[in-house]
């Protein structure tokens, strides 16, 4: 688990492991690292939930967005084939955000 951004003193370090003993090494207060580290944990969990929504939603659900869409293009949006293409899209999209939610 890394911290992007670090700045100590004038210094901005980036890439900066999220453990104690680096930071303490590197001259954070030890009132600070709890906060530092607990950033790093969420911006590691945001990024791990962004991957694989991205990935199921292409695995998943950009198929069903391209029947919705030629549905609509052929039959028109308001037609029962574009209603139930949008549906089953919208389904599986829910059901990855379900899957994966965003870390709190």
């Amino acid at each position: 688990m890394l911290i992007e951004k670090l700045k100590v003193g004038q210094s901005e370090l980036i890439n900066v492991p999220a453990d104690e003993k680096t930071l303490l090494d590197l001259g954070v207060s030890k009132m600070d690292i709890a906060a530092l580290i607990a950033d790093a944990k969420k911006a590691q969990l945001t990024t791990q939930c962004q991957s694989a929504r991205s990935y199921a939603y292409h695995t998943s659900s950009d198929g069903l967005a391209f029947d919705y869409l030629a549905a609509a293009a052929e039959f028109g949006e308001s037609s029962e084939q574009a209603s139930h293409a949008k549906q089953a899209w919208l389904q599986a999209r829910q059901s990855i955000k379900a899957l994966y939610p965003k870390p709190e």
